[in-house]
């Protein structure tokens, strides 16, 4: 996994989606590359050597400690682990809505605030409510 280390320079604790991680003013954490690339568009993230490189000693090479690789990939786990789950459970869900007669799918759409026309095909309800569950997660 490819790591980049980030420092946040911003005035409010930050709270991001990519990895889960909590960032207060002047933090610097390893984050996943796709992760860091999508943090460096804002003001407020920076490359932590380029906002560092003046504090580094000689014996400080900028590599990441065993420890915080280990911090990090908990962390990245932890995210794949919340995105499966919420995959899993959109999934289940689509496959329940499949079962689903019509009184069923329109007291599910009810949830979305959605008021199905009952007197269109099962099919066609089934699919209206399988996009609502796509397009706002299962409720």
């Amino acid at each position: 996994m490819d790591l980049t280390r980030i420092t946040y320079a911003g005035r409010k604790v930050y709270r991001e989606s990519h990895t889960g991680n909590t960032w207060a003013p002047g933090d610097t954490k390893l984050v996943p590359a796709i992760a860091a690339e999508k943090l460096l568009r804002f003001a407020e993230f920076n490359h932590a050597s380029a906002a560092t490189a003046k504090d580094e000693t000689p014996a400080d090479d900028g590599k990441p400690t065993d420890a915080e690789l280990e911090a990090a990939m908990v962390v990245q786990d932890e995210a794949n682990r919340a995105k499966e789950q919420e995959r899993q459970m959109l999934e289940s869900m689509l496959l329940t809505v499949q079962s689903m007669d019509k009184n069923t799918l329109e007291q599910y759409a009810l949830k979305y605030e959605v008021n199905l026309d009952k007197r269109q095909g099962v099919a066609k309800l089934r699919s209206e409510v399988a996009t609502l569950i796509e397009q706002f997660g299962a409720r």
